[in-house]
């Protein structure tokens, strides 16, 4: 018999990545949580399979009584920099989540979290500091939990982190990252490692699970963008985390340099070797850019 799986956030980016796998699993009977029921993911969704509802901050009843008949919850959680008070917004939907889960028995819920770096640093990343805060409660009120934490995303470079053109073919990957590595991973795993965590509970419930495919120095990851696009060349742009800031043009800048000093400081510390327990097809950065390099391209046309 199909287990039940309500899935938060399903049209996420993460949201999205592990509906998919989960249907493509055939293991599970998917319920995904969506804030737009009209839009092409909830077609797609439904198209394929999965029960849809209406996820509304205003109007939870629906999420609650999706929540009484499941088995497992995957509760994602996302940072709306928009909102006058996006940290505490997040972690509002997070405890109101963390405790329907607990009154309605859920008996497996995974958590897409992140470090605490206020906590740690005394500086925020609101969208790591929430999920943080979110995962301490969660583990409070003892749900039967596994967190997984995920680095930096490879798709990052499609869309948030697009190289920066600096002449004929030639592109600045601007992230200040030093002389440290960052951590990465296809976003598009996070959904199969989510589903072997769902079909083992008895070796995940209880634990954290931080995610890596590879660990790279900028020039590294430069290094690989430039030798499978070539004739594109690509170097790490050297920037600061000030500079960074100053010229990102989304919302939360300082958030997002904030979560790059985090990581400058040493303090990732993922394990490639429990992901690639849980993801066996698991891609390097080199495999990744191999097997999207026209839609880099095509993102780099558009930039």
């Amino acid at each position: 018999m199909q287990e039940t799986v309500v899935v938060t956030e399903a049209d996420s980016r993460e949201g999205r990545s592990v509906a998919t796998a989960l249907l493509q699993d055939g293991g599970f009977k998917l319920t995904a949580a969506l804030k737009d029921l009209s839009g092409p993911d909830a077609v797609q969704l439904q198209t394929a399979g999965a029960d849809t509802i209406l996820q509304d901050p205003r109007n939870l009843s629906s999420l609650e009584a999706a929540l009484s008949v499941a088995q497992k919850c995957v509760v994602i959680t996302t940072t709306d920099f928009q909102d006058p008070d996006p940290l505490k917004r997040e972690i509002w939907q997070g405890y109101w989540l963390a405790d329907s889960c607990k009154k309605q028995n859920v008996g497996h819920v995974i958590f897409l979290g992140q470090h605490h770096v206020h906590r740690k640093y005394g500086f925020p990343a609101r969208h790591m500091d929430a999920k943080a805060s979110i995962n301490d409660y969660m583990t409070e009120i003892k749900l039967p939990k596994t967190e997984i934490i995920s680095p930096f995303y490879f798709e990052n470079f499609l869309y948030t982190f697009k190289p920066i053109a600096a002449g004929h073919d030639v592109y600045k990957l601007a992230l200040p990252m030093g002389d440290t590595a960052l951590d990465g991973i296809s976003l598009a795993q996070i959904g199969s490692i989510v589903a072997s965590v769902l079909k083992n509970p008895h070796c995940w419930i209880g634990k954290s699970c931080s995610l890596s495919a590879d660990r790279l120095l900028l020039h590294e990851y430069a290094a690989t963008l430039s030798q499978l696009l070539h004739p594109k060349q690509f170097q790490d742009a050297r920037v600061s985390v000030r500079s960074f800031v100053g010229s990102y043009r989304g919302p939360g800048a300082r958030d997002l340099g904030n979560m790059f000093e985090f990581w400058k400081k040493g303090s990732q510390r993922m394990n490639r070797a429990m992901t690639a327990e849980l993801c066996p097809e698991l891609q390097t950065f080199h495999m990744w850019v191999s097997e999207n390099k026209e839609q880099l391209r095509r993102a780099l046309e558009d930039a």
